[in-house]
């Protein structure tokens, strides 16, 4: 309705005038009195004025051919955590938009925990978003060693 991107009409008045919608605020949430997270996550994320929510359903390690990434949970969550990004940024987000991530291991994540944190790291490095990890008995594929669930909030 000729609107501009991140503007509102007021339909108060007649003369169409527009204001500036509110800007999607994104806060991490680590209170004091509640434990520091040994992971580097966030306990919480608050989103204010949210514009798109979009649920990112749960990718395993396939490559760009649809070829899994065999034999290395390391290597499995790097190819996750980069087309988490790509789909992310298909939707007009960034890594930043992300809030909550879900992150599913076959194995005992103890072994990997700190190359599956430097993965984690080297796509959120600053404020990571809330997250569940878990250790699952098995999955879909018996090549499968890791699977991420997103929710990103887009300001649009």
């Amino acid at each position: 309705q000729g609107l501009e991107r991140g503007q509102i009409m007021d339909e108060r008045t007649e003369n169409r005038q527009y204001e500036e919608a509110p800007r999607m605020e994104i806060e991490q949430l680590n209170p004091d009195g509640v434990y520091e997270t040994p992971w580097k996550f966030t306990q919480a994320v608050k989103v204010r004025n949210a514009g798109t929510l979009l649920f990112r359903s749960g990718i395993v390690a396939f490559d760009q051919d649809g070829n899994i990434a065999r034999g290395d949970i390391v290597k499995q969550a790097e190819v996750v955590y980069d087309n988490i990004r790509k789909i992310v940024e298909s939707a007009g987000g960034t890594v930043a938009s992300i809030v909550k991530m879900n992150t599913y291991i076959g194995e005992d994540w103890r072994v990997h925990k700190d190359e599956i944190r430097d993965a984690r790291l080297s796509v959120f490095p600053d404020d990571p978003p809330a997250s569940t990890l878990l250790q699952v008995a098995g999955f879909a594929d018996p090549d499968y060693m890791i699977e991420i669930e997103a929710i990103a909030v887009l300001d649009e």
